[in-house]
């Protein structure tokens, strides 16, 4: 059955060092045009067409911070983790491995198909443009103390940090 209906599709850009191990993914649930809409040169008609929940418009920041709470979890970087964007509910932000902004090599567009049916649908994907960059790195610390206290034992210590942009 080929159907479609709102949110059988996402719309999702991953970046990364590569696109299997190091990546953030943005993803967004597709709301459809409706049948026989044609574009025109008026902004209601525009928002008719391409509705206003499909935009993909995120800061850098909402990425970074999901990696953040990931590593605050413990949760492991090897499968994905993933979070509903604070400011937009109804999307989602993946982070898996250890990604950084600073290394951001690949860009990739897909579509993936939620529903458990076939589906057939055109897509467009338009304006792929980036501002207002925070450009300064983060860092990360990690130490370890270990105190040997001759016969009556030992203490051993260990802490670590992480900021935005590591």
């Amino acid at each position: 059955e080929y159907n479609l209906k709102d949110n059988d599709l996402t719309c999702f850009i991953r970046i990364g060092s590569d696109m299997v191990n190091n990546y953030y993914e943005y993803e967004v649930p597709l709301m459809l045009t409706p049948h026989g809409i044609y574009s025109s040169s008026s902004t209601r008609d525009r928002e008719v067409v391409w509705h206003p929940d499909n935009m993909i418009d995120f800061p850098f920041e909402a990425l970074t911070e999901v990696k953040l709470k990931r590593n605050k979890d413990k949760a492991s970087n090897l499968e994905r983790y993933t979070l509903n964007d604070p400011d937009k509910p109804r999307n989602y932000i993946t982070v898996v491995g250890n990604p950084s902004i600073a290394e951001i090599e690949n860009i990739m567009i897909g579509i993936r198909n939620t529903s458990n049916n076939l589906k057939s649908a055109e897509v467009w994907v338009n304006e792929l443009r980036m501002s207002q960059f925070n450009e300064e790195s983060g860092w990360a610390a990690l130490a370890n103390l270990a105190l040997g206290l001759s016969d009556l034992g030992s203490i051993n210590l260990a802490g670590r940090v992480e900021t935005a942009g590591y």
